[in-house]
């Protein structure tokens, strides 16, 4: 037997050029018959287990760590059987195996144990969800059927065609999703079908109607993680409202919602002086993505009506009205101040359709340069034109110089006057802004408090109007005087 495993381990280290999966058997053998006495020399036991362990010679070989290097293929060579498992081996296989099939069946059985455990309460939230989406999808498919119905005379007045009529697949969906837009237009159209209320009398009214964006023209807002939002001023914008507004109804017209942006168009009009009305999100169109602004519910005769915005989406449905300008970034810049001169002319001259004016404008987004250009031209023809001065013989025989404003173009004697009222505005504010404000808000609470409609009127009748509400202001002063 000792030549035999001699062989083998020989055998090994010829054939193999790394070490195998440990196996145990040959160092079980070599152990037993050592402390049975087979081996009587331990040189010789020393020189077999050499082979069989990791430890190297000269090391302390009494724990040694067997890593055999003898595999199944050498074993049966040297005659040793292989497929025989000792007792112990085949126990711990069979209790491994039903360890295996025991938690297979655990497994397997949870769902129906699931099932088994179900409360009465789990059923009945199962069967009131199953009640519910039931409910659901017959209300989506009766409200559905609803919306399909025929047209009627005289609950469906804007919608009536009797050529619609009928239960066609066609006629039945364009019922369906002409009263679906009707309802949902709620969101994407604007609040009134007039967004300002009527004009004022000839004579009482400026002769334009300046429509502004806030965002990106008049302010800029930005946020920072390290200071948050952030709104800056244009550069010249007091100055710019105070000017034109002796000349134009100025609106502020947004596309921001009212609750984020009211707060900060009363800032920029602390008086309510400059500023005559003031729109949001809410009087804007939302149609194909866009966000637009329809100056035809504005109340107001368009030909006598510019907007500027730097968006063009905001003009699309009326873009013979807008003066397209840049995007302001917050930057340094005086664009509003050499917008004015247009502006100024555009309101002091007799212009029938504002309309007409901006398509002469070959590029309208510089329309401000184009304009100086021609102001320019116009200077040099009425300098020509009145080089020589025409005399006034009466006034020279008397010694009379001629009047200095002879001298000067119409356009510079309009804007030195309104250079002189907004001056005179200007003082006005500074003086008695602040007790003018005080009595406006006294008399709003006192028109709100000497109101004849309640609670319950408001909900049964609407909110009162034009006619009634210009009625209580009238005894209201009258009561004031």
């Amino acid at each position: 037997m000792l030549n035999i495993v001699k062989s083998t381990c020989n055998l090994a280290i010829k054939n193999s050029t790394k070490l195998s999966v440990a196996s145990r058997s040959a160092s079980v053998y070599l152990n037993n018959n050592y402390h049975n006495g087979k081996f009587t020399n331990k040189q010789q036991y020393h020189q077999l287990n050499f082979y069989s362990t990791s430890n190297k010679p000269g090391e302390d070989s009494k724990k040694p760590e067997y890593k055999s290097i003898i595999d199944d293929d050498l074993m049966e060579q040297a005659g040793i059987n292989t497929d025989a498992k000792t007792e112990s081996e085949n126990q711990q296989s069979k209790s491994s195996s039903e360890k295996k099939r025991t938690s297979d069946d655990e497994l397997y059985e949870q769902p129906r144990r699931r099932r088994n455990l179900e409360s009465s309460l789990d059923k009945k939230k199962d069967r009131l969800a199953k009640m519910f989406w039931f409910a659901f999808l017959g209300s989506a498919v009766a409200g559905a059927g609803y919306l399909a119905r025929e047209w009627d005379e005289v609950e469906d007045k804007e919608l009536y065609n009797s050529e619609e009529n009928g239960y066609s697949p066609g006629k039945l969906w364009t019922r369906f999703s002409k009263r679906l837009t009707s309802v949902t237009g709620l969101f994407s159209e604007p609040a009134f079908d007039d967004l300002l209320p009527p004009p004022l009398p000839e004579g009482y009214r400026p002769p334009l109607t300046l429509v502004l964006e806030l965002d990106d023209f008049l302010l800029h807002s930005e946020w920072s993680q390290k200071k948050g939002w952030r709104t800056a001023k244009r550069p010249g914008l007091d100055y710019f409202l105070g000017y034109l507004s002796q000349y134009y109804e100025i609106v502020i017209f947004t596309k921001s919602p009212m609750s984020f942006a009211e707060t900060t168009v009363a800032k920029l009009d602390p008086y309510h002086a400059f500023i005559s009305y003031a729109l949001f999100r809410e009087a804007c169109r939302y149609k194909d993505g866009k966000i637009i602004k329809d100056l035809s519910l504005m109340n107001r005769d368009l030909s006598k009506l510019l907007i500027v915005d730097p968006n063009p989406d905001s003009y699309s449905m009326q873009p013979e009205n807008a003066v397209p300008v840049k995007k302001w970034e917050g930057g340094k810049d005086d664009d509003l101040i050499k917008l004015i001169p247009f502006l100024e002319y555009m309101a002091t001259h007799p212009i029938s359709d504002v309309r007409k004016v901006i398509a002469s404008f070959p590029d309208k987004s510089k329309i401000p340069e184009e304009f100086a250009r021609r102001e320019k031209l116009l200077r040099e023809k009425w300098a020509k034109d009145h080089a020589t001065k025409n005399v006034n013989i009466m006034g020279s025989l008397l010694g009379m110089a001629p009047s200095p404003s002879q001298n000067k173009m119409p356009l510079d004697l309009i804007r030195e006057q309104g250079q002189k009222n907004y001056a005179h505005m200007n003082a006005y504010l500074k003086e008695n802004g602040e007790k003018l404000l005080k009595e406006e808000q006294e008399k709003t609470k006192e028109f709100m408090a000497d109101q004849k409609f309640t609670l319950g009127k408001l909900v049964t009748e609407g909110m009162p109007n034009a006619e009634e509400i210009a009625k209580q202001q009238a005894e209201l002063q009258a009561k004031s005087q």
